[in-house]
């Protein structure tokens, strides 16, 4: 018992609180060259707006599919994602491209969306008139038949239309209002899981659509160093390269070519079906493999200019050697190069402030010895020259050499 008064609760606020709601219905009209007679399009359009419809009639000279998405998000009946408005109904037509379509909000798909009814309307009602040049009939004609919809949903797969005409409240039986509250609690249900399904294809394609924007860079910064390839690595080297990476932005261009086609396909759609937009958003998720696979292969590229590199590098350091082979260094512990000197020249000895050298001792061997003094710099001296090793120059400090 609880449960059917919840119902007809519901029914009753419904009712009640439509009203205002139907307030906020409005009717924009784009005839640039003057084609069609305004007020007629009103009066067909009036009962549509009195039920709160957002209702835009456009007739342009040349136009399509992206200029009637264009228009409705510039009047702010559709967002820059693709969802429309719940209580949109807008009728489109391109004279020269012969195009025509009509888009509708959710609030209006249990009388448009069952059996794809917006385009039956469209093909039976709007071109018709649109094929007799009569342009003001097809769109009253196909605004009249959306009417007639909303007063008479179809039902799913045919069959008899039910009458769902506002129930007076006086007059209301238990029965009708409980049918009513149970359709607005379906209804509410309905929207939430569509919702739900059009967040779940938003999340797919943003995904993918980061992945494919950062492979793009990745791709430009690629064709940036291979300009360099040439003058840097071995013509074989050169031709692995430039065969890898032709093979990568081939692959790259697939996911591209996919990623596009899903959003065109869905976009055919005024107002796609959940399975349609299921299998978009399969679509795209099934894009992420592909394109990690691209990622995959730009990562094997640059490795393998990594390497390159390290080889260049290694081979200088080869032809440095082989052009001084009497050169060697060996490291002194710090960060400098080392202590280097020709090979098969003896280790210098013990000079002055060295333990067992100096001014005061005899210098140790015949040899030659590199050493550094507070006031002079590097001097070379041997066992007779003690005065070149420990005075202030070449000339001892009297002056006399």
């Amino acid at each position: 018992m609880r449960y059917w008064l919840r119902l007809i609760v519901a029914a009753f606020l419904l009712l009640l609180l439509s009203t205002p709601a139907f307030a906020q219905g409005q009717l924009i009209i784009s005839d640039p060259a003057g084609l069609l007679d305004e007020s007629a399009i009103e009066r067909a359009a009036d009962p549509l707006v009195d039920r709160g419809a957002q209702v835009a009639v456009y007739l342009v000279q040349s136009g399509g599919e992206q200029d009637f998405r264009d228009r409705l998000i510039e009047d702010g009946l559709l967002r820059n994602d693709g969802l429309a408005r719940t209580n949109l109904i807008a009728l489109y037509v391109a004279l020269d491209e012969r195009y025509s379509d009509i888009r509708y909000g959710d609030d209006w798909a249990f009388a448009l969306g069952v059996n794809d009814n917006f385009d039956f309307i469209r093909t039976t009602e709007l071109n018709p008139g649109l094929s007799a040049g009569d342009f003001t009939g097809a769109m009253t004609a196909a605004l009249t038949a959306i009417e007639a919809a909303i007063v008479a949903p179809p039902e799913p797969g045919g069959g008899i239309d039910v009458d769902t005409a506002p129930i007076a409240i006086g007059g209301v039986s238990l029965a009708a209002a409980a049918a009513a509250g149970y359709a607005v609690t379906r209804r509410n249900r309905a929207r939430k899981a569509r919702q739900a399904l059009e967040r779940r294809l938003h999340d797919a394609r943003e995904g993918v659509g980061v992945l494919i924007a950062d492979l793009g860079q990745r791709f430009r910064n690629a064709e940036e160093k291979a300009q360099f390839d040439r003058v840097s690595y071995a013509a074989e080297d050169v031709g692995r390269l430039t065969a890898l990476q032709r093979e990568a932005l081939a692959a790259f261009q697939d996911v591209q070519t996919r990623f596009d086609d899903i959003g065109e396909q869905l976009d055919r759609h005024a107002k796609p079906t959940d399975d349609q937009i299921k299998q978009a958003e399969a679509g795209y998720l099934a894009l992420r493999e592909p394109a990690e696979a691209v990622s995959e292969r730009l990562k094997a590229i640059e490795q393998l200019r990594r390497d390159l590199d390290a080889q260049a590098s290694a081979a200088r350091e080869e032809i440095d050697r082989a052009k001084n082979p009497n050169r060697r260094c060996r490291p002194t512990g710090g960060a400098g190069p080392g202590d280097c000197r020709s090979v098969g020249s003896p280790a210098p000895g013990p000079g002055v402030g060295d333990a067992g050298g100096g001014c005061d001792g005899p210098l140790r061997g015949p040899h030659r010895i590199l050493r550094r003094t507070g006031s002079v710099g590097y001097r070379f001296t041997n066992r007779n020259d003690r005065r070149t090793l420990c005075g202030t120059s070449a000339w001892d400090r009297s002056g006399s050499q």
